[in-house]
């Protein structure tokens, strides 16, 4: 697991998960599991932003964009790199 991806995850696990004694895998369900619901959406959006530096404008509010760790790595990743460009 890289740093975005365990700085995203302790932030999921900490702040928006009901049961934190779950584990959060790469590919688990986010959105489907109901673990981010729309307010949670704003909250990791606001966090994602102010973390990492990167302007998440609404064209990159998709669903499979924040389904899973992994598409929010992805995600960060890209916007953090087109940022440095």
């Amino acid at each position: 697991m890289d740093h975005v991806s365990r700085v995203v995850s302790a932030f999921i696990t900490s702040q928006l998960m009901h049961d934190s004694s779950l584990q959060l895998e790469p590919d688990r369900r986010l959105l489907e599991e109901g673990i981010v619901d729309s307010l949670g959406l704003q909250q990791l959006v606001s966090f994602l932003e102010t973390e990492f530096g990167v302007v998440v404008d609404d064209e990159h509010l998709l669903p499979e964009n924040f389904e899973t760790l992994d598409a929010i790595t992805a995600l960060v990743t890209d916007l953090a790199s087109r940022k440095s460009r």
